[in-house]
């Protein structure tokens, strides 16, 4: 597919004319240009412009469409026209261009590149929810973005705007939408067995995202297992960990996430004093204890009539919590990052480090 000309313009059905500047950006989505809208009667400059030439007619109807769904939204990228020009010999050929407001601080990827810093966890959270509130707003009414990328995801004003609709797609049931197009490295393994898109996958691109402002490195699919590995508070990773996690408990849509994402934090994990006894709870270790091997530890909750379980659960009702942390220093790890959201939704359990857990034991036997 041929190119427009530079120093060239493009013209609407309604005779507004773009200047085309400079060439910006070319790939398999199409071109895109630096250009300027005209005042209709002198050819003055009024604004700076992103044209972009769609070789797939798909993605231009979506980009148009959901466009216009979002105008108004500060967190998405400006759609300002949608039109079709003909051009080649004779002008059989139908180029599909559309009109966004120009990104001149570009986009995360392009962050990345330049700097490689980090973001402070508290200005990830905010700019994380404001991309959330948008996605609830469209998982409301059954839209998934599908492509929420560090190349998607633009900066105004050192704030994050999303941009590209392109495979978006609207849906009756989202849960059961039908994958026609993906980045690859930025999916879930999920999707490339089932072949299907929910809310919940838009929700595990954001947590990459996340992970890639924090770090100032790009995270892909293939880098969720080195969670442990990013330096963030400990309500950050559990976000993070249930985000993207294959075995975790998943966040059903935006709404879901946004709110895990303000209150995680104001979970109490400390320990406690527990349970009276150990009879008919449910319990997990979690974490190294001084006096007993975990083996030992778990035959005696047996002993004194708990149910040891391995992993944290729906009928989960205790948690003792190893005083000897790893190797990685870590706070939690994923059993306390189950836990936190349990607990964030209003599932009892009770936390006791070794000391609670030796009271515990010593009661059972007085």
């Amino acid at each position: 597919m041929g190119r427009l000309e530079v120093g060239g313009s493009v013209v609407n059905d309604d005779g507004i004319r773009y200047e085309l500047c400079e060439r910006i950006g070319e790939g398999g989505f199409g071109e895109t240009y630096l250009a300027y809208r005209l005042a209709r009667n002198s050819g003055r400059r009024v604004r700076r412009v992103c044209v972009k030439v769609c070789h797939n007619i798909d993605d231009w109807h979506g980009e148009a469409f959901f466009g216009r769904l979002l105008h108004g939204n500060d967190r998405a990228v400006a759609l300002h026209d949608s039109f079709v020009v003909a051009a080649g010999r004779g002008g059989r050929r139908r180029l599909h261009l559309l009109v966004f407001e120009y990104m001149p601080d570009g986009t995360v990827a392009d962050l990345v590149e330049a700097n490689g810093r980090g973001w402070s966890p508290s200005r990830v959270r905010t700019e994380v929810g404001a991309l959330l509130k948008l996605l609830a707003t469209m998982h409301n009414v059954g839209i998934t973005h599908r492509d929420i990328t560090p190349q998607n995801v633009f900066l105004r004003g050192g704030r994050l705007v999303l941009g590209d609709f392109g495979i978006s797609r609207m849906t009756l049931d989202p849960r059961k939408a039908k994958v026609t197009a993906f980045t690859p490295d930025f999916v879930p393994d999920a999707v490339w067995v089932h072949h299907n898109w929910g809310p919940g996958d838009d929700v595990f691109q954001l947590g990459l995202l996340a992970c890639t402002l924090l770090s100032g490195e790009i995270w892909t699919a293939r880098d969720v297992k080195q969670l442990r590995t990013l330096t963030a508070p400990d309500d950050l990773k559990c976000w993070i960990w249930h985000a993207t996690a294959a075995k975790a408990k998943k966040y059903v849509d935006a709404l879901d996430a946004r709110e895990a994402l303000t209150t995680l934090a104001k979970v109490n994990m400390r320990s406690g004093r527990g349970p009276a006894s150990l009879e008919g709870h449910r319990v997990v270790f979690t974490g190294k204890l001084q006096r007993w091997t975990r083996n030992e530890a778990a035959e005696l909750v047996r002993r004194a009539g708990g149910h040891v379980q391995d992993a944290v659960g729906d009928s989960t009702t205790l948690l003792v919590r190893g005083d000897v942390r790893n190797g990685l220093n870590e706070s939690e790890g994923r059993k306390l990052y189950a836990v936190r959201e349990r607990l964030r939704l209003g599932q009892r359990i009770s936390i006791v480090g070794q000391t609670g857990l030796e009271r515990l034991l010593g009661q059972r036997h007085r």
